[in-house]
């Protein structure tokens, strides 16, 4: 799924300039043919308003043109929304209460192509730091620093010093950390006088930066992936780590901490940090992950299955408290995980739901702030959210969530589903044995596959039967219930013994 490009009925890119590895991936039909793209003049900025629709707990801000191609996406403090257009390119920034929408174009780019509106840069970093906004074209090795109140821009040019630079975020230390995603071992600073040094990182060898989250002054995290070859199998090693740090004692390199050493993580592309855990997003699965720093014990959350790919696809991963949100790209959904119930909602990102890929709107980058979860869409052309207060009218839960289980045996668990069904639920399972948590040597049986359309309290059974060859060790079901729009998911916790 990542540094791939395929041009077929449905287009599943993965936009590459020569070696490097960009993660960056997109579905496309072909019906979604594009004409009257949004040009702005280098340099400048246009005023305009957007309306808006909702719902269920979507609200979506449709942006103006055929397709402007927004991507990262981030959070003033006084709740206005900044984002990325890599098809004007430059930035653009969003007031939810009036619709009004200012666009800031980047200079020294062409106008996009009339014919499709592709982007013209590709962009996965966007920050706000010293008085400007700043976000980053990946393919040109450029990071580009707008300011708001006259549009002016200051440009800072990584060529010879880190390529694809791809994430930014204000450090505690007062400047503007970047990451490269093609430069194993480097991490980029920027200081106000808009000098760039480069912060060699030691011990991660092959592994090339994503996404820094400072925690605190002195703690931060860092997200890498190894997308080198196998020498044995010439496939992709596709994996990767996450790191922690002490940023106030950073000179010109950096000796980095494993975080959970010798877990195996599948192309971890994004972390958060909540009450003690880590929360790590999985590229190419359908799961994420999540490290207790008390326990020192990773547990797996595995999404709901989706039935026209074999990966939901997490992409993003940010945390509100107690709440864990995430993005499933290839499922068009945001998803919000409980850990203190254990329960795992998951909210389509357009309506109707997706039913096969061309439903697929690459809602990829999300921000989070307060009670709202924003997204960004790249070919369904809005910028959106979810309300997080918002109210659901049917749940699930079981009596026990966890049971141990010796290799060969078997447990039943007791669930119920609550709430009101307008209409009849289909029942789902996945569970966290492979990449893309489809049970199979734990295998999760219900009693029904059907939950009745009414307000009264269904109770039905979870058989699990585990097979004489599964290894031991801890495993996650989820069992799903979804009326199509949105799905309510418990998690139940087997060790195999």
């Amino acid at each position: 799924m990542v540094s791939r490009k395929a041009v077929a009925a449905v287009l599943v890119a993965a936009l590459v300039a020569g070696s490097a590895l960009v993660v960056y991936e997109f579905y496309l039909a072909p019906s979604t043919a594009q004409s009257g793209c949004v040009s702005i003049q280098g340099g400048t900025f246009e005023r305009d308003s957007v309306t808006n629709r909702t719902f269920g707990a979507i609200t979506e801000y449709a942006l103006p043109g055929s397709d402007t191609w927004p991507s990262a996406v981030t959070v003033g403090p006084d709740g206005s929304i900044w984002f990325v257009e890599q098809a004007v390119p430059g930035v653009a920034h969003l007031f939810p209460g009036n619709g009004t929408l200012i666009e800031y174009a980047w200079p020294g780019y062409k106008p996009p192509t009339l014919a499709n509106c592709f982007p013209n840069a590709s962009s996965s970093g966007i920050a706000l730091w010293n008085g400007r906004v700043w976000a980053a074209d990946e393919f040109g090795n450029v990071i580009f620093g707008v300011n708001p109140a006259d549009g002016s821009v200051l440009t800072v040019n990584s060529t010879g010093k880190g390529n694809y630079p791809y994430w930014l975020a204000a450090g505690p230390d007062g400047n503007l950390w970047v990451t490269f995603d093609n430069a194993p071992g480097e991490l980029g600073r920027i200081y106000p006088n808009g000098s760039m040094s480069i912060i060699n990182l030691v011990g991660t060898g092959e592994d090339s930066p994503l996404q820094l989250d400072f925690v605190n002054s002195t703690f931060a995290l860092l997200s890498t992936i190894n997308l080198s070859t196998n020498s044995t199998t010439q496939g992709c090693i596709c994996n990767g780590h996450i790191y922690s740090f002490d940023p106030s004692n950073v000179g010109s390199s950096i000796t980095l901490t494993v975080v959970g050493a010798g877990y195996n993580l599948v192309e971890p592309t994004s972390v958060t940090y909540s009450q003690d855990r880590i929360w790590v997003a999985q590229h190419y699965s359908s799961s994420v992950v999540s490290y207790d720093f008390g326990t020192r014990s990773w547990t797996k959350y595995p999404t709901s299955l989706v039935p026209w790919t074999n990966t939901t696809l997490p992409y993003f991963v940010a945390a509100n408290g107690s709440e864990i949100w995430l993005n499933e790209h290839y499922a068009n959904k945001i998803a919000l995980i409980n850990p203190g119930d254990g329960t795992l909602t998951e909210i389509s990102e357009s309506d109707p739901p997706a039913s096969s890929n061309s439903g697929i709107q690459n809602d990829e980058y999300i921000a989070l702030s307060g009670g709202r979860l924003w997204f960004t869409s790249m070919s369904g052309n809005y910028v959106g959210f979810v309300n997080a207060g918002f109210g659901q009218a049917f749940g699930i839960n079981a009596s026990t969530d966890k049971a141990t289980i010796p290799a060969g045996g078997n447990a039943t668990f007791s669930l119920k589903v609550t709430g009101t069904r307008d209409a009849a639920m289909e029942v789902g399972v996945s569970d966290s044995e492979g990449y893309f948590s489809v049970p199979n040597l734990v295998r999760a049986t219900p009693s029904v596959s059907e939950i009745p359309p009414g307000s009264v309290e269904y109770d039905f059974a979870l058989g699990v039967q585990v097979a004489q060859t599964t290894p031991a060790g801890n495993y996650t079901i989820a069992v799903t219930v979804t009326e199509g729009g949105t799905q309510q998911s418990v998690y139940l916790y087997v060790t195999v013994s």
